[in-house]
């Protein structure tokens, strides 16, 4: 069996037919539920794109979620083992955390292709100045211009038609690879592309779908304060988003009839997921990701497998990402080593009972140095907002509340300490420090001897940050 996995940065399920939508024009997400169980449950656990990548390549949370830095050289991964046993393992990525600045995500792979010219990536330089494609520069926050979007601006400056666009390059080489590839005896090909990851830039008749000749500020990045958008402004941001969506679906597309052409599709297990999604006005935010609401903790996870088991299904079972390696392993015929943390759910897809968990756990990294200290607990119907103060925890009822807009804590105090005890649990079975499992029990971490804060912030992202602020890219308006 033949396994070719394609993650989508930031893509939100119900932007995808697949999951129900019906105005984004998503025609090949739709054709593909029809052959594929499709997992309406599926939640992130550690948050976001590097944590989550950890979490799918080790099949674990990390202590007790992953911080984003590099991957381990000595960590034990799913190309590690799949080439250990005869696989050849490609990534194909455009995703620029993933390699470049070391990020190490192309080690454990037998060989790696990097399309450039994605957000942070130092891709493109030129004497002439970025031009803007809009003007007030603080409803974006001048910080998230400075530090991604300039560079951003840089790489793309030259781009004129749909093939210049990475998501097309990204396609193409995964075509490309598939064409050269075919005759391999099994392979396992990783595709990682950062659409629809803002600025949401896609050729513009994709744009024009949803929003056809709107002429005014066009924002990119985090809006601090959405209450100064304008109507029209908000609209263009999700028309944005949605034309990002048609164009990935489209490239979709593209690899799916490739599969068929090369006579792959019947011994090719396919996987289409994503890492997180966004938000596009829900709760008053625009293009934050803060892991709470399902907005941004929901993501995409469709999988095909050979000979049509599960086609057209729809699973409520929880997954996460950690359970996604020794789900492809057993597929495979391989054990999964015992420092995997998550569980294979292929009996599911085999038409046989298996429950996988009974509670999703949510979060960034903890730090205790950090005021931030909140975790989510799902179990298919409610959700907890978990923080170590009992009076600051929030619960919501997603079944007669989708959009989680009514905090019912007070209403179901047994609901909320039955998930508040899932919490506790996971802390306790995830090598979380004893001072973090005591800050959730108690309230107090208690004596702060021998923690170790984990990182923060990505390490090589603030570096980057640092670097492209110091080369003033963009002009402050006078």
């Amino acid at each position: 069996m033949n396994f070719v996995l394609i993650m989508n940065d930031t893509l939100r399920p119900d932007y995808l037919s697949a999951y129900g939508n019906t105005w984004v024009r998503t025609p090949h997400a739709a054709r593909f539920a029809e052959t594929a169980a499709v997992f309406d449950q599926a939640y992130v656990g550690s948050f976001p794109t590097i944590p989550n990548r950890t979490d799918l390549l080790t099949g674990r949370f990390g202590e007790p979620f992953h911080a984003w830095l590099p991957l381990p050289y000595d960590a034990v991964t799913l190309p590690d083992i799949l080439r250990e046993n005869g696989y050849v393992t490609q990534l194909i990525c455009d995703t620029p955390h993933l390699i470049n600045g070391g990020g190490n995500f192309d080690w454990p792979f037998s060989a790696w292709d990097f399309i450039r010219g994605q957000e942070i990536d130092r891709y493109g330089m030129s004497s002439d100045p970025v031009v803007l494609p809009f003007q007030d520069m603080s409803k974006s926050g001048p910080q998230f211009i400075n530090t991604s979007i300039s560079q951003y601006l840089r790489n793309i400056q030259d781009r004129q038609i749909e093939e210049d666009w990475a998501t097309h390059q990204t396609c193409q080489r995964v075509v490309n690879w598939l064409e050269r590839n075919a005759k391999h005896e099994k392979f396992f090909l990783w595709v990682d592309a950062f659409d629809p990851h803002e600025p949401n830039l896609p050729p513009q008749h994709y744009t024009d779908l949803y929003d056809p000749g709107y002429e005014g500020d066009v924002l990119l990045s985090h809006v601090p304060d959405p209450a100064r958008l304008t109507e029209a402004e908000i609209k263009n941001v999700i028309a944005r988003y949605a034309g990002t969506v048609t164009f990935v679906d489209r490239c979709f597309g593209r690899i799916m009839e490739t599969l068929d052409v090369l006579g792959l599709s019947d011994n090719t297990c396919v996987i289409w997921l994503s890492d997180h999604g966004t938000y596009l006005n829900e709760h008053g935010i625009i293009l934050t990701k803060t892991p709470v609401y399902d907005p941004v903790c929901r993501t995409v996870l469709m999988i095909r497998m050979p000979g049509g088991a599960s086609a057209g299904k729809r699973f409520d079972d929880l997954v996460q990402p950690a359970d996604l390696a020794p789900t492809l392993l057993d597929m495979a015929g391989i054990q999964a080593p015992e420092r995997m943390q998550g569980a294979s759910f292929l009996p599911l897809l085999q038409g046989e009972p298996c429950p996988v968990r009974d509670v999703a756990i949510s979060a960034k990294v903890l730090n205790l140095k950090s005021p931030d200290h909140t975790i989510t607990a799902r179990d298919g119907r409610w959700l907890l907002v978990d923080r170590p103060d009992p009076a600051a925890r929030e619960l919501y009822d997603s079944q007669t509340d989708p959009g989680q807009l009514s905090n019912v804590a007070q209403d179901h105090p047994e609901e909320v300490e039955r998930l508040h005890e899932g919490v506790l649990k996971f802390l306790k079975t995830h090598e979380a420090q004893e001072q973090v499992v005591r800050l959730y029990e108690t309230g107090d971490p208690g004596d702060m001897t021998g923690y170790v804060p984990q990182p923060p912030r990505n390490v090589i992202y603030r570096f980057y940050s640092k670097h492209i602020l110091n080369s003033r890219l963009v002009e402050e308006p006078e």
